[in-house]
């Protein structure tokens, strides 16, 4: 594997995974049955395009910090080296992750406070004071926890939908639910290093056998609340960097033509499954999770090889590297633009139903790529790049470190 370079296979399947999550969500702009889109919905969902996310982030974070912090003979069998101590370790990582996630996370909750409260006419936000409890748990890491209470409670604390004038198939103002995984994958990134710096890999492999072996029969059913928690992707992208780092299970040589369509037909299968096992009723049968969780794993398993197996070339190429790229971007804004679209053609005033599929899709669009672009060029890059800074100098005011 490549090391220095991006990824391309793996930014493939970021952008697969938000492909896949913003087909899941124009439910909120295709609300009436008889569409195209819920025909294809009543055999497929595509929430799962998630737990891909978590698989990914599980193997790339580890795999980072197994890189930056490369332990050696005298770490004991731990899988980051402890010479800099946890608090040096763990502390440029959290830099590094606040600055890259954080602040584009908090102008989008406010952004979504603001429709709230002052461009709400339709409704289609819900109220301005449920909304700003989902806003709060977003910014303290609690989502999970705040969406699961709520759907735990029959919808009794959810930020309601109440206005008779907009039609949605939404029970609740959904524009911060999105939020319940990156609080997920925030709790992870608190716990990541600690646990990679403190335990040899020995535990560390104990321990994902034993969090996959409690979870894999379980049933989870989407919006339950175990659904809220579910961490076998995460936990086998974990996995995963552990295997690439001791060489287990690895691809030798770049393979044959043969083997390479073979990957990429087989990859195509995977994503189709995913599609096909989160649909009701399949998703809510025991150990359904688990098994898309291992779908995940076998894609990133395919990527994680870095031989340019998944992604395509030409054209294409091009717009999976936006998509991939922007991801983070596009999973922050993409409610937003659906809901401000709903909002903005209420306001404009009705629309016949032969139109509304276009208007809708086409306005969403435009709103999508303007804010994802913008809080990617403006917000995300930049400080990503100023947490980079600040997480080396930390480095360099550790003991023994050279000036």
């Amino acid at each position: 594997m490549r090391d220095k370079d991006k990824n391309l296979d793996i930014e493939f399947l970021r952008a697969i995974a938000i492909l896949m999550t913003l087909f899941q969500h124009l439910e909120v702009l295709f609300y009436w049955r008889d569409s195209v889109y819920w025909s294809i919905r009543r055999h497929f969902d595509f929430w799962t395009g998630v737990d891909l996310f978590f698989c990914v982030s599980g193997f790339v974070i580890t795999r980072s910090l197994m890189l930056s912090f490369p332990a050696t003979a005298a770490d004991g069998g731990r899988l980051i080296s402890a010479r800099l101590g946890w608090r040096t370790t763990a502390g440029a990582f959290w830099i590094r992750r606040a600055w890259r996630l954080w602040p584009a996370a908090w102008l989008w909750v406010a952004v979504s406070l603001a429709c709230a409260a002052f461009f709400n006419d339709s409704g289609v936000f819900g109220t301005a004071g449920r909304m700003a409890w989902d806003g709060l748990a977003a910014v303290l890491h609690f989502a999970n926890f705040h969406w699961a209470g709520c759907y735990r409670a029959a919808l009794q604390d959810c930020n309601f939908v109440e206005a008779p004038q907009i039609a949605t198939l939404l029970p609740t103002g959904w524009n911060l639910v999105i939020y319940w995984s990156l609080s997920l994958e925030e709790q992870f990134y608190l716990l990541a290093p600690l646990l990679l710096l403190a335990l040899p890999g020995r535990y560390v492999l104990a321990g994902i056998v034993l969090l996959l072996a409690v979870q894999a029969p379980l049933a989870r059913p989407p919006l339950g609340v175990a659904w809220f928690f579910r961490t076998d992707a995460i936990v086998l992208g974990v996995a995963l960097a552990w295997a690439a780092h001791t060489g287990f299970g690895q691809m030798r040589g770049d393979p044959k033509n043969a083997y390479r369509a073979g990957l990429r037909l087989a990859s195509v299968g995977l994503v189709a499954l995913l599609a096909w096992l989160a649909a009701v009723p399949r998703a809510g049968q025991p150990g359904a999770v688990f098994a898309i969780a291992l779908a995940c794993a076998a894609l990133v398993w395919i990527a994680a090889h870095d031989r340019s197996v998944l992604m395509p070339g030409g054209r294409l190429r091009a717009v999976f590297v936006w998509f991939g790229a922007r991801s983070y971007s596009l999973y922050l804004t993409h409610l937003i633009a659906f809901f401000l679209t709903r909002e903005i053609w209420f306001r404009l005033g009705g629309i016949e139903a032969g139109a509304r599929t276009l208007l809708y899709f086409v306005s969403a669009g435009v709103l999508l790529a303007s804010f994802s672009e913008l809080s990617y060029s403006l917000v995300e890059r930049p400080l990503r790049q100023r947490g980079r800074g600040i997480a080396r100098r930390w480095l360099l005011r550790a003991p023994g470190q050279a000036r």
